[in-house]
């Protein structure tokens, strides 16, 4: 019978299946949902002071003390009716007070790459989609600049630790995923793409190069036919490895000893972005 296929491909979704296929089954396909976490709320906390703070401020009052309040607001409005409310709330108060100040020195590490009052932002939290092979390619990027010559460069904030070098080019591929939605749907080809790794502060950034694009495109195809023939046979392979210890499906895994025998209710149709 089959399993229903996801309706659209995002970066998020190809680092998942890349990462586990039997954790993109729970999550993508089955839709198990999975426990907030400190690491996550934090993530989520700070993309939102930052996109209020480049898309709200004129550049010249981008400030530390706007960014500081911004930040503040930000805390307090999602403690009260935010996704993350009910988390937020069951926390004890020295845990909010950190995690509060540690959402603060990730937004505040953004003065130390970059400039925040010379950058030029086109838009952030920018959606675009587009047709890719028989799949939607979709996905939301963080921020869209026009540098000093005039040439489109995507930003990508990051929260967490920066890759090694052999994990470099694997983690500029979600962003260069972007750079090709964005040449497809505005028909320009964005000059650069930068990885703000900002809890250490670290700045990676590529040039965009047709040849860049059009390996993304081959990778992001293959990576669809393949969750394609799982869907059709029902065959997502648990990949055990470190990143286990962080997964919230270890309950279910066949790897730690569940069986392996979950099917997704009848109507639950196509997966969402």
């Amino acid at each position: 019978m089959g399993l229903p296929l996801p309706c659209s491909l995002t970066p998020t979704k190809v680092t998942a299946f890349k990462d586990c296929a039997y954790a993109f089954r729970l999550s993508i396909i089955e839709k198990v949902p999975q426990p907030l976490s400190v690491w996550t709320v934090k993530g989520v906390l700070a993309h939102k002071a930052l996109d209020r703070f480049y898309f709200s401020l004129p550049a010249a009052e981008r400030t530390p003390q706007q960014a500081r309040s911004i930040v503040q607001d930000q805390l307090i409005d999602s403690r009260s009716r935010g996704y993350a409310a009910g988390f937020l709330e069951g926390l004890p108060e020295s845990a909010r007070v950190r995690l509060g100040q540690e959402v603060e020195q990730l937004v505040l590490n953004i003065f130390t790459l970059e400039d925040p009052t010379t950058t030029k932002v086109l838009g952030t939290e920018i959606m675009l989609e587009s047709p890719m092979s028989d799949v939607l390619a979709r996905g939301v990027i963080d921020r869209l600049d026009r540098d000093a010559n005039g040439d489109l460069v995507i930003v990508d904030y990051k929260t967490g630790r920066p890759p090694s070098h052999t994990h470099e080019q694997d983690k500029l591929a979600g962003v260069l995923f972007y750079a090709l939605l964005v040449e497809r749907v505005l028909g320009m080809k964005p000059k650069s793409v930068k990885l703000m790794y900002l809890r250490d502060r670290m700045l990676i950034e590529a040039e965009v190069t047709t040849h860049r694009l059009r390996a993304v495109e081959g990778k992001t195809a293959a990576i669809w036919s393949a969750v394609r023939m799982a869907c059709e046979t029902e065959n997502f392979r648990p990949r055990p490895s470190r990143l286990c210890n962080f997964c919230a499906y270890q309950c279910q895994c066949p790897s730690f000893g569940a069986p392996a025998t979950r099917r997704p209710p009848t109507d639950t149709g196509a997966s969402e972005a």
